[in-house]
């Protein structure tokens, strides 16, 4: 009495199979449409992970750099603090070394301590000389102080470069002359003019030269100017500067404090040129200078008691060629 019901079974049973199936494919479907978007989300978490971990690792790196570079500038402050403190203190000793020597020679004049006209005149040279020095250290440390406070202003000029140049060499050759040095410069036939302040820069060359002859017991000093095509740094191209080269023989300067000496305070032996009445102060004075007039100084030196060759680069005012050989 079923048979009849077999076929309406069979369609029943393959009806139900057919929807078992569709369901189990949706279910499937489903299941790979999750797979794909939660691997698509751990891609862009990976992704985004990745940016992150790239961020703070870039923000790692300039943290780090900044904290070296802190502690770089720290260690400079420190270093040129204690500068400072030992040059406070050297000044303190070298401004009352030439007082008491001026304070004492005009004390034995006053008293007429002295035997005959030649001793009084030795008191005075030395009461001279002393004050000689004493001035120059009271204007070196006015002329730092004023150039770190922004104070110092600069009358830039159309001038003749070896007219101040000249004047400067002028000035020294008395000292030159006493120390027995040869002096080579050149027949400054031609006019080279330069932009710069003609009091500042007369100034410059006197505290190179002065260097020169300071720290040069024999030899020469040579001194020459020339026209040359120098790279600018913050453009890249080339512009012709006035170039015055001031070389001597003299005890030079150890490649590991060349670059130092244009800092406050710093002097090659502190030892040996305390004695020679070096402040430390000539160099980063000329620099600071010479940097405000739109010029830059270098010094090179193969060593001690190699001598030292300094160049101060000057911005030209429609310059003019000029002869560059040397003259005894």
């Amino acid at each position: 009495m079923f048979t009849w019901l077999m076929p309406i079974i069979a369609v029943f049973v393959a009806l139900l199979v057919a929807l078992i199936g569709f369901i189990f494919y949706q279910n499937l479907q489903q299941l790979r449409q999750e797979k794909a978007n939660l691997q698509a989300l751990l891609q862009t978490t990976k992704e985004k992970f990745q940016l992150e971990k790239a961020d703070l690792e870039q923000k790692l790196k300039i943290t780090q750099e900044k904290a070296r570079a802190v502690e770089a500038k720290n260690k400079v402050l420190q270093e040129m603090n204690h500068r400072k403190d030992e040059f406070l203190r050297q000044t303190s000793h070298e401004l009352r070394t030439p007082m008491n020597g001026i304070i004492g020679s005009l004390q034995l004049l006053l008293d007429d301590l002295c035997d005959d006209r030649d001793e009084e005149l030795e008191l005075l040279q030395q009461a001279h000389h002393s004050s000689l020095h004493l001035l120059t250290l009271i204007n070196q440390v006015l002329d730092l102080a004023r150039i770190e406070e922004g104070r110092v202003l600069v009358d830039i000029k159309t001038i003749d470069l070896h007219a101040s140049l000249t004047a400067a060499i002028y000035l020294q050759f008395s000292n030159i002359r006493q120390k027995g040095l040869r002096l080579y410069k050149q027949d400054y036939s031609h006019r080279i003019e330069v932009k710069a302040d003609p009091t500042k820069l007369k100034q410059v060359f006197i505290n190179i030269i002065g260097n020169a002859i300071k720290f040069t017991d024999r030899g020469s000093i040579s001194i020459s100017s020339e026209i040359r095509s120098v790279a600018n740094s913050e453009t890249q191209e080339s512009e012709d500067m006035a170039v015055i080269t001031i070389k001597d023989t003299g005890i030079g300067i150890s490649p590991q404090i060349q670059e130092k000496l244009f800092q406050p305070f710093v002097v090659e032996d502190e030892s040996r040129l305390q004695t020679l009445g070096s402040t430390g102060l000539g160099l980063v004075i000329s620099r600071n200078l010479v940097e405000l007039m739109g010029g830059k100084i270098q010094l090179v030196s193969p060593g001690k008691n190699q001598g030292t060759l300094v160049e101060i680069f000057l911005p030209l005012s429609d310059g003019e060629t000029h002869n560059s050989d040397l003259t005894g």
